[in-house]
């Protein structure tokens, strides 16, 4: 919930109205998609081999698992400019929804640090094929419910008045994740 880029041009592409808003969605799902098979198909191999990198990735994505949320603490300070009045187009909101997603090296780690924390490593190409579609749907979902519940304005000023609280209670969750995911190294050490 917490503004990020993704959430943030959503919001923003979102006022043009339904059809930019779930192309943009649609742009993000796209980017996680290849995020995804990446980590399937490249990372994740190289980390079963290997599990000093495994611990090695899972400690670094557990560390900017931290900085995100030590970042977004103050983070609402931040000017959100949304009254900017062009038209967009759905083909260049699908676009800017899959640049915004695939150049952003946090999902990489995200999803990274979920494959290496909650799959495990004995699990088959198959599974971890259907585990990858799971969060590629959930991922579609999500962010259209978000284009779409964000065409209505009382949401939408809501969340805006309510960013720092959200803004913080994101923050903490982050850093008590990453809190536990070293926990859970130095326990496997």
């Amino acid at each position: 919930m917490s503004p990020g880029p993704d959430f943030i041009l959503i919001l923003k592409n979102g006022r043009f109205g339904i059809r930019t808003g779930l192309a943009t969605s649609l742009g993000i799902t796209l980017g996680f998609s290849l995020h995804t098979l990446l980590v399937i198909f490249g990372f994740s191999v190289i980390l079963i081999q290997y599990s000093f990198l495994k611990h090695t990735v899972s400690f670094l994505g557990a560390s900017y698992l931290f900085y995100l949320g030590i970042k977004i603490w103050n983070s609402y300070k931040k000017e959100l400019n949304l009254d900017i009045k062009e038209r967009q187009s759905w083909p260049q909101s699908l676009k800017e929804g899959f640049l915004c997603n695939i150049l952003n090296p946090k999902v990489l780690l995200f999803i990274l640090s979920l494959f290496t924390q909650f799959v495990p490593d004995n699990i088959t190409l198959d599974h971890k094929l259907n585990v990858a579609l799971i969060l590629i749907l959930e991922c579609m979902v999500v962010w259209s419910l978000i284009g779409i519940c964000l065409q209505y304005r009382p949401i939408k000023k809501f969340l805006i008045d309510k960013r720092k609280y959200i803004d913080r209670l994101f923050s903490l969750a982050l850093i008590l994740f990453s809190c536990n995911i070293f926990y859970n190294i130095i326990q496997k050490l």
